[in-house]
This record gives structure tokens, sequence and C-alpha cells, in this order.
């Protein structure tokens, strides 16, 4: 049977006095999170004996873990053993063990296997630190939340914990509305003054902090955020989208167009998806993401939603901005669904289909600070209607990240060709998108595509399967959607609701990451510069855990014990200090304090937690 682990017994912070059981990273030799070379015993300095440290075998020691690693193989963690990690990503195949993973400051664990949630427990110390599991769904990690816990207290999702996708898994993370991932400075190179931005909010003009409207000049974003910024206060202008997806971005140095001219800053959480969606909030096609022709979508635990504003009515008023900016899983908003068609679809109401129109209520949706994706126009509207309207956009400084195309083959006669040759469909379909890139330089997203409705099952499905593999290899197409024909000639489900040919073959095909590179610094249709992430990873193992090493020394908190006050003995200001109890439940909070009071405790042991790092004190 197995062993149920207790609270009291596992969480957290329960730093143990230096013994020869604690081992801490030195990446003497290189990055094998295995190799004894690599660690040394805190009692002594010396590496640990051979075989200290091996794949698939339990592990008897506390380890505390710095610097990126990787472990090819299996970490088993004995009972009540600890593995802290900070400032470090690790990549595994998997752990296990009846131990506890604690991230504390900049800890990211790429878990390569499935987790089996039945042994291990993560304890998140630092709201910068993740968990990506790439094998879980979110919903699987949802349904054994119970195995998270944030600072030694249990985990609540959409209170203290968040769940997102990771691509075919799920990336776990604390939810924390105080913490900041951007930081803008006045002056180039991360200097002059500073200020913190947090999640979600949208600073405009005057309202943001600090005196900083129009002067912003360098700022750093933490890993798994997306941030926009923009040189008018409504969002339009010069404007730049940041993804930190897996890499901290730094800017030393803005664009020209942006120094000391940015009025807009939005920064919210990334979320990362597949390139394979729906059209349409259709389940069980084993996607990560769809959409609605609608505004009035909710993204689930497994699937992000996009929301589009298909016609005027979608963003006309501050109301529709609000309602697409509460989504908070959503990172990109979709425009008009074909307003170049004055007698159907959207371009049939409000004169959308007059371009100057429909740019009107586009620009808009600049707002919201999401990623832009243009209005989908009939097939070859993208050279007519959207390349006038991108002229209007590029002429009026308005932001444009994605080209939306939709694409039937009807260049081809299908209604006199059913029987077409699969292979010159998908032909045609290739070139399509290859004349779209060269036009706009910009990605694309397919959100309706079939090999037309007057077309068989059997030529839909021999399209796709040539289809699909060439849209998963071609870097500039981030998301598609088939989208079966309204005469249901090539429908996912049959009519006892059974997966058809199609149906198997979209929901059995393994997508791969819409955006798959660390960061991006990404290009639109007004700006066009490239510019480098100045972002250098550094890690040395003998700046991590100091506390671990100065606790008996008392040279980073005295006194201690102590009766009534502990002194934090550091020049650095420390935004959040947590004081808990022995089984690492929460007491107190404190802000840029030095001085803490103790004076109310019973004696006893107790923690302090610093900026994502533990310390055990004495009360006597």
């Amino acid at each position: 049977m197995k062993k149920k682990i207790c609270l009291s017994i596992v969480f957290l912070f329960i730093y143990f006095s230096l013994t020869g059981q604690d081992l801490k990273w030195t990446g003497f030799e290189n990055n094998d999170f295995f190799n004894e070379n690599n660690w040394q015993e805190l009692s002594n300095g010396l590496p640990p004996a051979a075989n200290t440290l091996n794949p698939d075998e339990e592990i008897t020691h506390n380890l505390y873990l710095t610097c990126n690693t990787i472990a090819l193989g299996t970490i088993i963690l004995a009972d009540e053993k600890h593995l802290f990690l900070e400032n470090g990503e690790l990549v595994v195949n998997k752990i296990s063990g009846f131990g506890v993973v604690s991230l504390n400051e900049n800890a990211h664990i790429i878990y390569e296997e499935s987790f089996e949630f039945n042994e291990t427990t993560f304890n998140f110390n630092s709201s910068n630190s993740s968990l990506a599991l790439k094998n879980n769904s979110p919903i699987n990690s949802y349904e054994n939340i119970e195995y998270f816990y944030v600072s030694g207290n249990p985990s609540f999702f959409n209170d203290n914990i968040k769940i997102d996708n990771y691509y075919s898994g799920a990336l776990i993370r604390p939810l924390d509305s105080s913490f900041t991932p951007m930081k803008l400075f006045s002056e180039e190179n991360l200097a002059g003054n500073s200020i913190n931005i947090g999640q979600y909010e949208i600073f405009t003009g005057e309202n943001i902090p600090e005196n900083f409207n129009n002067s912003i000049n360098s700022f750093t974003l933490e890993r798994g955020y997306m941030a926009t910024l923009a040189t008018n206060d409504d969002g339009t202008g010069k404007s730049k989208v940041f993804i930190a997806s897996q890499r901290k971005i730094l800017i030393n140095e803005l664009p020209s167009y942006l120094k000391n001219n940015i009025s807009f800053v939005r920064v919210i959480p990334w979320n990362w998806v597949n390139k394979k969606g729906t059209a349409g909030d259709i389940t069980y096609m084993n996607n990560d993401w769809f959409y609605r022709w609608s505004n009035n979508g909710e993204s689930d635990l497994n699937r992000e939603y996009a929301p589009m504003v298909w016609g005027k009515g979608g963003a006309d008023e501050q109301a529709d901005i609000d309602i697409l900016t509460s989504k908070l899983k959503s990172t990109h908003v979709l425009a008009f669904n074909e307003p170049d068609n004055c007698n159907d679809q959207s371009g049939q109401y409000g004169n959308m289909c007059v371009v100057d129109t429909a740019f009107t209520y586009y620009k808009n949706l600049a707002k919201t600070g999401m990623r832009l994706v243009s209005p989908a126009c009939r097939q070859d509207q993208v050279f007519t209607w959207l390349n006038q309207f991108n002229q209007i956009a590029q002429q009026d400084d308005v932001r444009i990240d994605v080209i939306a195309v939709h694409w039937y083959d009807w260049n081809s006669n299908p209604q006199q060709n059913p029987n077409a040759n699969p292979q010159d469909v998908f032909y045609r379909f290739a070139n399509y998108l290859q004349s779209v890139h060269d036009l706009y330089g910009l990605p694309i997203w397919i959100t309706e595509f079939n090999a037309n409705r007057y077309r068989n099952e059997w030529v839909h499905r021999q399209f796709l399967e040539l289809a699909l593999p060439y849209l998963e290899n071609l870097d500039y197409v981030e998301r598609y959607s088939f989208f079966p024909p309204v005469t249901d000639v090539a429908d996912f489900f049959d009519e006892n609701n059974n997966l058809t040919w199609i149906g198997e073959l979209y929901h059995d095909f393994q997508s791969s990451p819409s955006l798959p590179n660390e960061s991006y610094l990404m290009t639109n249709n007004i700006s066009e510069i490239e510019l480098e992430n100045n972002y250098e990873y550094y890690c040395d193992p003998e700046l991590s855990f100091l506390s671990i090493e100065d606790i008996n020394n008392n040279r980073l908190i005295y006194p201690n014990p102590s009766e009534n006050h502990i002194y934090i003995n550091s020049d650095k200001i420390y935004s959040k200090i947590v004081l808990l109890d022995s089984n690492g439940k929460k007491i107190k909070s404190f802000t840029e304090s030095k001085k803490i009071d103790i004076s109310f405790l019973e004696n006893g042991t107790y923690f302090l937690n610093v900026d994502g790092t533990s310390i055990k004190i004495i009360k006597k």
C-alpha cells in the first residue's frame, strides 16, 4: 500500500541542520543531475561518494539544486527528503518517491514523462516558478490538485494556483495578483528609475505609475508572460508585442519609435498551445484552442478560447473591449468574419464591407493589448480587400500581428470537379498560403478551410492527410482549424455522434507547438525592425541558497534565536516576507521590512520565507 504523506511531515521549508545528508549543486563538470562530481556535501565541501545519485534508485539526501540541469532518468526521493530548486530549469524524465520538490525563486521544471499522481508533492515558494507536465492534461492536473502546494498551503484552482495549457500537457504555477512580471526603466541598459508592472491591468498615459508615461527606454519581462507596448493611449500608434514564452526577455535599448514614447502597457500570462484547433466549440478533437464566431465563449481547462469580434457590434463600445480583456486565458483576438462580403456575413451590416468603416472599428481592438488577428476575408479577397485594409492600417499606425485566411478551393470550379485529385487540391492550397505570406510577411491563422463542399469525403480525407503534416512544418502558419463543409460530406461525427473517417483523422493527428521558440520580439505590419533579446542566463551556484549556508553563522538574520525581533542583515530590499510555522502554514506577511516582530509567537521553531527562500528561526 502506498504511504500517505502528511502535511506536517512534508510541508515545507523544513531546512535541516547542515549535515552529510545535504547536497548542494556545483555544476563542476556539466549539467548532468546524476553526476556526483556536480554536487558537494554541505558538511565538508567534497563531492558525494560514487553511486550516491543514480537514476531510478532512491536518493536519501536533501538536495539544493540551482542552474539549468538535465536528469535523464527517474529521480526517486526517499521518504521526507526534499529537492529544492532555485534560479534554474530542471528538465527531468520523471520524479517519484515520497519526497517533496520545492520550487523557489525563478525555478522551473520541465517534466518529460507522464506524472503519476500518487507520490511526490510539489510546493511553489515563489510566484516566479512553474512546473510543466508535458504529458498530463490540464484537467488531469486539476483532478490531482492536492499534490500541489503554494508556500506550504493547499492549492485552490484560480485562487492561489493557475493551470494553463502547455502544448499537449499542462503548466502549473502560482496565481498571485501582486506578482509583477515586467520591470520598466527610465534609461537604457536597465538604468535610471524603475517601476514594476503587474498582470492584466492596462496602463495608459498619465495612469502609468511614477510619471513613466513617455519615459520608458528599457525593460525586463519574466518567463511565461506577454507584453504589449504602444505609443498611443488607446493602444494604437507604433506598437510591439513581446512574448517571453520560456525565456526571460531583456531589452537594453528600445527601437527609436518607442524610446520615451510609450503610453500603453499591458502584461498578461502566456498560454502554450499547439497549432491544431477547431472552428466552433467542438470537443473531443484533441485540440488546445477553438473559436466561436463570437466573443461570448470561454476557455476551459484543456482549451484556450480565441474570442472573435464577428462584426461591428463586437467592437463599437468600451463594453465590447471589456469583454475581450476579461478572457483571462486568451492572448489573441480575431477580427471580423468576411467583412469583404456586402451580401453576407459581417460585411452586410453597418457598411462593414467598406474598408474605411471596418477599419474604424478594428482600431478599437488595439485597446485590448492582445495580439490582433486580421479580418478573415473570402479566399481571393485577402489579396484585394484585406490588402487595402492593411495599407490604411499602416498609414494610421494600427497594428496587425497575424493574417487570418479562409480557403475552400473555389478557383478550381469545384461544382464541375467533385472528384478532384487531392494532390492538386493540396498544391493549390500550399501555393495560396505562400502567396499570402509573400504579400504580408506575417504569421497566418487558417480559421476556415476544406477541400470544398462539392467534393466527396474521400477527397477531403486525402487532402487532409497531405495538408495537416504540411501545416505543422510550415513555420509561418501559427494555427489552423479545419471547418467541415455545411453539406455534411466531411463532418467530424456521424448521426450517432461517432467519429467519421475525417473525425478520426483530425482527432488522432498529433499537432506541434504554435509558437515553439523560447521568446519572441514580434514584428507586425507597422514594425519590421528586428530586436535582440539581450537576456543571457547566468547562474553561479555559489550565489544560490546562501541563506542555507548562513543559517548557522547568523550572517543573514540576527539575532537567532530571538525573543522579540528578527533583523534581516542585507542591503537588498525584499518585497515579500512570510512568517510560517513549522508545518509551513502562513502566520503573517511583511512587506519591505528588515525588522520582523516575533514577540507574539510561542517559543519554538518557525520559518521566514524571504522572496522565495526560507530560513529557519527560533523563538525563545
